[in-house]
């Protein structure tokens, strides 16, 4: 053969190779970068499998126990502040859990999710969406997100007890833990470095609206929803309409703190015996991970640009 087109042949040849590695090196770095949701699914059965946990309970304790496992089994430093709030239903033992993945800065963004299930006397409450979804997520963005921050934050994984009301909604029985919290990080003179906050709240459901949150913070939100837009999810993080929340956010932003509650309020089982894991959906936990996980460089930017 000629050594003219033995060397085209070769060049041709080793570009073949180049190609199809970056190929592969491009969809392998795809793959690690997604949520794997049937690891969210899993945490959520296993959250569910301990039956009604309602605060207080003996069933709530072995959730809690479980949520910690799994940070510190990822290599998450964890905290715990129990405290004993007065409910209608007397004094009650609540337990709010973190894990901590340490930055370059000492500032924070929280994400965060509560973890007890609502309170019924007269039917058996498992709560996969609410709260199995957001807690099984945000146990699998832990992982992800202890092996690769995107930002210079600390980030913290907080698991706040007591979202929900024993009985009525009122501003003294609801979200005890996310004020007990706040309390707490005033207490301890912290509140001051926490940036930012992302709640996610009944994110698994299998018909999921996301739409903006009238008490989040604009800029926060309107990043979140135009990345889920880029991702092509518009069809779940829609650009029209709102949605008003009374949830864990709430305490954070009225100390001024940019807050954002990713939440789904219509949701047909809601407080309902049905809501069980049939009900959720593996591909719309991996889409509000992966849309929450693809924000976090521009919302950090947004952050330094604006502290």
């Amino acid at each position: 053969m000629d050594f003219s087109i033995c060397v085209k042949v070769s060049i041709a040849l080793c570009a073949a190779f180049l190609l199809l590695f970056s190929f592969s090196c491009l969809d392998t770095a795809a793959q690690t970068g997604r949520v794997d949701a049937e690891q969210v699914m899993r945490h959520i059965e296993k959250i569910i499998s301990y039956g009604p946990h309602p605060p207080g309970s003996e069933a709530q304790k072995e959730v809690g126990s479980y949520i910690a496992g799994q940070l510190q089994s990822h290599g998450l430093e964890v905290h715990t502040h129990t405290f004993h709030p007065v409910t209608p239903l007397g004094r009650r033992e609540m337990t709010n859990i973190w894990g901590v993945v340490k930055g370059k800065e000492d500032s924070i963004i929280i994400l965060a999710s509560h973890y007890d299930s609502k309170y019924f006397e007269d039917f058996s409450f498992l709560g996969a969406n609410d709260s199995g979804s957001s807690s099984g997520l945000l146990l699998e963005l832990a992982r992800m997100l202890k092996q690769d921050n995107p930002t210079d934050y600390s980030l913290w994984f907080v698991f706040f007890d007591g979202e929900e009301a024993f009985f009525d909604w009122t501003s003294a029985d609801s979200i005890y833990g996310s004020r007990e919290f706040v309390r707490m990080l005033k207490g301890r003179n912290q509140l001051r470095k926490i940036s930012a906050l992302i709640l996610l709240d009944m994110v698994g459901e299998q018909d999921l609206v996301l739409r903006k949150e009238i008490n989040s913070t604009h800029w926060l939100k309107q990043i979140i929803w135009d990345q889920g837009g880029e991702m092509g999810y518009g069809d779940i993080f829609q650009s029209r309409g709102t949605t008003g929340a009374q949830d864990d956010h709430l305490p954070f932003a009225r100390e001024g703190i940019p807050v954002v509650d990713i939440i789904d309020l219509d949701y047909a089982y809601w407080h309902k015996k049905e809501d069980t894991l049939d009900k959720l959906s593996p591909d719309n936990l991996r889409i509000v991970g992966d849309v929450v996980l693809a924000s976090l460089p521009e919302i950090a930017k947004r952050l330094k640009e604006s502290p």
